[in-house]
């Protein structure tokens, strides 16, 4: 569908939907694991760095909020 028929969702929608997209990411990373399949010391590290990136971007859209 063109763009000039369709909707387009607000600022308010896309930052509302990212920031529950980012959550869910978060989500993911903190769930638990298989205890044969524990990830190695450097995919924890990853997993902290990762989190800390999500951490700011959902700063990041508090901040553009409305």
């Amino acid at each position: 569908m063109p763009a000039s028929t369709r909707t387009c969702p607000t600022w308010e929608e896309m930052r509302a939907d990212a920031y529950r997209q980012i959550g869910d990411a978060a989500d993911a990373l903190r769930s638990d694991w298989r205890a044969d399949a524990a990830p190695t010391r450097a995919q924890l590290d990853a997993r902290s760095e990762a989190l800390d990136h999500i951490a700011n971007a959902k700063a990041a859209l508090n901040r553009a909020a409305p």
